[in-house]
């Protein structure tokens, strides 16, 4: 399940996930990206991932493949959980090349907002 807590930057999206992403989750972030980021270019997202089954990513991906152009403004994704998804974050990358990815652990929330507004 998605939800959406509040973000420290105007380019970024932060949410939270409890369990796997679903398309219904890809959609609303679809949404959002074309309301607030559709002019302005790049766009980032802070993910906090609590609990993780099967794939995290999997309804973003099938966003991503709908909606290519605006993923394309993507930048960066600052990934927070306790376990490292080293494939799930690999594929990511594999979609959208020019994306940085970073995985912070739950006690590196403060580095992951640094890294993310650099």
């Amino acid at each position: 399940m998605l939800s959406f807590v509040p973000s420290k930057d105007t380019e970024t999206i932060a949410i939270e996930f409890e369990g796997a992403a679903t398309k219904e989750d890809a959609l609303k972030i679809d949404k959002i990206i074309q309301d607030k980021f559709a002019d302005k270019g790049k766009f980032n997202i802070y993910a906090v991932i609590n609990e993780v089954e099967g794939s995290a990513f999997t309804g973003l991906g099938e966003s991503m493949q709908v909606n290519m152009e605006a993923w394309n403004q993507f930048h960066k994704f600052a990934v927070i959980s306790s376990s490292y998804l080293e494939g799930q974050l690999a594929e990511m990358e594999n979609m959208l090349p020019h994306l940085e990815v970073k995985h912070f652990q739950m006690d590196e929330m403060i580095e992951a907002w640094e890294w993310i507004q650099e």
